[in-house]
């Protein structure tokens, strides 16, 4: 049992995913600041030439619109992308949602840094407004209103890792090591908009657990429901080895 632990905290590992650069972050947040008070002086300051010479009175004004007033509830960053070139300039950038109650500020900022270890500078800003209430009913998760297949789907992706899970323990349990390996993985794929009811399926696709879920850092994205048939977990039970091993018979004298 302590390998089957052992290869699937290796494999949680390897699915985790890089966070945002704090910095960076932190960035993005008081160049809204600067927007929304109109500092023109401050953000004139921390960016490129490229962007000086677009940020004319009305370009700043043009994006104070986009602004609250005041500070936001709460912020949160849906979306980032780095590229970092060894010994040359890089780039970083990094998008978050303001909570602002019934409106979210959108604040997308891309910020350069000419050499390693230099200072990093404002290269472009873009902000939007949108209905809170409507962006969470277009990118929600409700059982309201679905069909039968989505209940079916979202019971298979339920299903699926419990039963490679469950496969895995009691291949383990066995000592069936390549067994217990196998059945962490589905075969094919079937994926589901859960918004509009829009499927797919991929033949030749393997994935581990045999289910999940996905939703884009957009507000409006919808989730997508994927799962996999646990074929190696299935041809266990179904060939019959979760029973123990036969005990090997001992030679004549």
């Amino acid at each position: 049992m302590k390998w089957l632990w052992l290869i699937m905290s290796a494999l949680l590992a390897s699915c985790s995913m890089p966070s945002v650069d704090p910095e960076r972050a932190e960035q993005t947040l008081q160049v809204y600041r600067w927007v929304r008070d109109g500092d023109a002086q401050a953000l004139s300051s921390a960016s490129t030439g490229a962007l000086l010479r677009q940020l004319t009175p009305e370009t700043l004004e043009n994006l104070r619109s986009y602004t609250r007033p005041g500070e936001p509830q709460s912020s949160e960053v849906i979306g980032w992308s780095a590229n970092v070139v060894d010994g040359g300039p890089s780039s970083y950038q990094v998008a978050q949602r303001l909570d602002y109650g019934e409106t979210y500020v959108i604040v997308t900022v891309v910020m350069v840094q000419r050499r390693p270890g230099g200072e990093w500078f404002i290269d472009g800003v873009h902000l939007n407004q949108i209905d809170a209430a409507a962006a969470q009913s277009a990118g929600g998760f409700s059982l309201s209103g679905k069909r039968a297949l989505h209940y079916v789907a979202l019971a298979g992706a339920v299903a699926a890792p419990i039963l490679c899970l469950v496969t895995a323990a009691v291949a383990g349990w066995r000592r069936r090591w390549a067994w217990m390996i196998l059945s962490l993985f589905g075969v094919g794929q079937f994926a589901l908009n859960w918004a509009t009811g829009e499927w797919q399926i991929q033949a030749v696709y393997i994935s581990v657990f045999g289910a999940g879920a996905f939703k884009g850092p957009g507000l409006a994205d919808p989730w997508i429901l994927y799962l996999s048939l646990p074929l190696p977990a299935l041809l266990f039970w179904l060939l019959g080895k979760y029973r123990p091993k036969p005990a090997p018979t001992a030679s004549a004298a």
